[in-house]
């Protein structure tokens, strides 16, 4: 019990694949009891192998950020069996892409309920416990998206945004209790966000399911022009196009989710370290390249910056 108590804590939601996953396992492979949530828990044999075969400090638990009685029970679950949270990493989340005159105020709602409205409901409930105990941290998964509009992106774009606004503002509120607050931005990740872009349906139509793994070796090295289900796109099919023509392409030569955990494990580290609320880790040549931009140029500058560079 006594060496449970000294063992840090580390609550990460989404972890049945890409970024989750990897940052679950890096965890519990640095000495974290690492809980590793995810809606559907059907989904975690890989991990769950992997950390029985390396005798690892993991459990999987099922936690849907869009229920509040899932998180928490979750949560209350792991302060019922460990007493305390020592690290939560927000990484739930998916990717709307579309025009805004294309998507229905149902997908936007949807959209902010699990990227945004997700992290709300777990920070809300590992905060009592963290600043009882006067020390803590939270990680949100945020993106170059959070620094930078770019079209076909806008509300998955808001989300983040928002994010990035929360976090920024309640960095000022938890100092005072020693809980830290870190944001992660990656540009283009090369993990299963990509194939499970959703886009936006006509009125009638069934949501639109995530991009089937088998086509997705072929949308990733070509122009979604082909790929891409027009019809939902309508008049902004062409901006829509060119954009992710860009985009897809550019997974092949993005970090891999790997990367994204040690960074995380690193700014673990930093913080622990440092006396600061607040931090801020941009990741990928992408995300560094407009951050750097955004930073330095005026808004004339930089809206030339940006569509040269995704919309020609």
């Amino acid at each position: 019990m006594e060496k449970g108590k000294e063992q840090k804590v580390a609550v990460v939601t989404g972890s049945s694949t890409g970024i989750g996953f990897e940052t679950s396992l890096l965890l519990a492979r640095n000495g974290f009891y690492t809980y590793a949530t995810m809606r559907n828990t059907k989904k975690s044999e890989t991990i769950e192998k992997i950390a029985s075969k390396e005798n690892l400090p993991l459990k999987v638990l099922p936690l849907d950020v869009d229920s509040l009685d899932s998180v928490r029970n979750t949560i209350d679950k792991i302060l019922d069996e460990k007493n305390k949270i020592d690290i939560l990493v927000n990484n739930a989340g998916y990717g709307l892409f579309g025009a805004l005159e294309d998507i229905s105020i149902q997908e936007v709602k949807q959209q902010f309920e699990t990227n945004f409205f997700g992290a709300i409901r777990t920070i809300k409930q590992v905060l009592p416990s963290m600043r009882e105990q006067k020390n803590g941290m939270i990680i949100n998964i945020s993106s170059i998206s959070g620094k930078v509009g770019f079209p076909a992106e806008c509300i998955y774009v808001s989300t983040k945004f928002a994010l990035e606004g929360l976090s920024e503002s309640i960095s000022y509120e938890l100092g005072a209790y020693g809980i830290k607050v870190i944001l992660i931005e990656p540009g283009v990740i090369n993990s299963n966000f990509v194939p499970n872009i959703k886009f936006p349906v006509r009125p009638g139509e069934k949501l639109k399911k995530d991009v089937p793994a088998e086509e997705f070796s072929e949308i990733k090295t070509q122009s979604c022009t082909k790929n891409t289900d027009k019809k939902n796109l309508s008049h902004y099919s062409n901006t829509i196009d060119v954009f992710l023509s860009h985009y897809y392409p550019a997974m092949k030569n993005a970090p891999l989710p790997k990367e994204v955990a040690l960074l995380i494990l690193e700014s673990i580290k930093n913080a622990t370290n440092s006396s600061e609320s607040l931090y801020r880790y941009l990741i990928g040549e992408d995300a560094k390249v407009f951050g750097r931009a955004k930073d330095n140029l005026s808004d004339s500058e930089f809206y030339q910056f940006v569509s040269k560079r995704v919309l020609t």
